[in-house]
Parts: structure tokens; C-alpha cells; sequence
């Protein structure tokens, strides 16, 4: 019985080496494919914020033409809506 017991025990001190070594190599492979996708979500993220940017900057300028475009056709209306904004925005600011 002691042989025996002897192999068990020599059979698991083996079986948690092996495992200890894989669990070893699993780690190093979990953290290497974090490693990638976070860079491929970095470099994303990058693409989508340039994207992003692009897209506000020609909306901004197509709503400047377009503003430009209203004033000189209706410089009147305009100076007046103007002058009613300013005197709405002074209002609510004198209340406070």
C-alpha cells in the first residue's frame, strides 16, 4: 500500500507542476491577446475620433457659409434677431 500511495502522490506532485506550467503559459497568453485587442480598440477609437473631428469641423463650416449666406441676404433681420437675442440673454442674466 505504501508504493502505491508513493506513485499517487509522485502522479499528483506531477499533475500540479504540469498544471502550475500551464496555468503559467494561459496567463501569458490571456495577457498578450489583452495586450492586442487594446491596441486595436486604441487605434479605433483613434480612427473614429479623426472621423469625429472631421465631420464637426464640416458641419461648423457649412453652418459659418450658411450664416454668412442669411446675413448678407437679410442684413436687417439679421442685425435685429441679433439685437433681440442680446436683449433676451441680458434679461435672463439680470435676473440672476
Amino acid at each position: 500500500m505504501t508504493d502505491t500511495y508513493s506513485e499517487e502522490m509522485d502522479a499528483v506532485k506531477s499533475d500540479l507542476v504540469t498544471l502550475k506550467s500551464d496555468l503559467a503559459n494561459l496567463t501569458k497568453s490571456v495577457k498578450a491577446d489583452a495586450q492586442t485587442n487594446a491596441a486595436e480598440l486604441r487605434e479605433n477609437a483613434s480612427i473614429k475620433l479623426k472621423a469625429a473631428q472631421k465631420n464637426a469641423m464640416e458641419a461648423g463650416t457649412k453652418s459659418r457659409e450658411k450664416a454668412q449666406l442669411t446675413i448678407k441676404k437679410n442684413p436687417i433681420a439679421s442685425i435685429a434677431a441679433t439685437a433681440g437675442l442680446g436683449l433676451v440673454v441680458g434679461a435672463l442674466m439680470a435676473r440672476r
